[in-house]
């Protein structure tokens, strides 16, 4: 007769999570981390020291932030400096 009715196959969604560390555009190693505090997100390189604070937004996530910090860069709004060097030189405000 008709036989046995198959069951439906669930087919899960996979939701990728944005990524925590990224690529350095001066040094190009994947060393850059992104820490947000109360007031303002600090962009830092932990191979060439090179650094960037903003001001917190409210709606703004890890990945926000790195890509202003990648616009300000390629724009050369930040100071490329040598490892070693204090990190205060690369500020931008």
């Amino acid at each position: 007769m008709g036989g046995r009715r198959r069951r439906r196959k669930i087919i899960k969604r996979v939701v990728r999570k944005p990524p925590k560390v990224f690529r350095c555009p001066n040094c190009d190693m994947i060393s850059v981390t992104v820490n947000i505090e109360d007031e303002e997100a600090v962009v830092l390189c932990a191979n060439c020291g090179l650094m960037w604070r903003m001001e917190r937004m409210k709606n703004y996530e890890m990945v926000h932030y790195y890509n202003v910090f990648i616009d300000k860069y390629y724009l050369g709004e930040l100071s490329k400096i040598a490892k070693g060097e204090s990190g205060e030189s690369g500020k931008v405000s």
